[in-house]
């Protein structure tokens, strides 16, 4: 068992150019780890009830990953407008990438409905705080 540890940001830029997968396959190539036995967290972040967009998202991640981008984006009733759910496009990078599926955890927590706890761009814009995210090898 390789002791290697790694965090990735994936909003949708990082989303669109594969930036979970990327790191999984640094992991293997850099430390020899095998994908079948690499662990994720997908943590909180904005979810598919409110990460409303519009053209620019979906299109720079069908531009990014193609026909597996299509089940995570949804048009919505406003002209124009789209849901977008990367937790679950991230879950199928990493799956795509060799992890197993029971080996990817996804918070159910989305920073948009929760400001108590968290705080979004896409809801708050420049009023807003910071947050951390902290990953522990033990």
């Amino acid at each position: 068992m390789r002791r290697v540890i790694a965090a990735v940001h994936a909003g949708w830029r990082g989303t669109a150019i594969g930036a979970a997968a990327r790191g999984v396959e640094a992991m293997v190539r850099d430390y020899g780890c095998q994908a079948k036995n690499i662990l994720a967290a997908i943590g909180p972040g904005i979810g598919p009830c409110c990460f409303e967009t519009h053209s620019d998202v979906p299109d720079g991640l069908r531009a990014g990953l193609g026909r597996a981008a299509e089940p995570f984006i949804r048009p919505l009733a406003k002209e124009g407008k789209f849901s977008v759910d990367l937790k679950g496009a991230n879950a199928q990078l990493l799956e795509r990438s060799g992890l197993k599926r029971e080996h990817i955890a996804i918070c159910s927590a989305c920073t948009a409905c929760q400001p108590d706890e968290f705080w979004s761009h896409r809801v708050m814009g420049n009023a807003r705080g910071s947050m951390a995210a902290m990953i522990q090898l033990l």
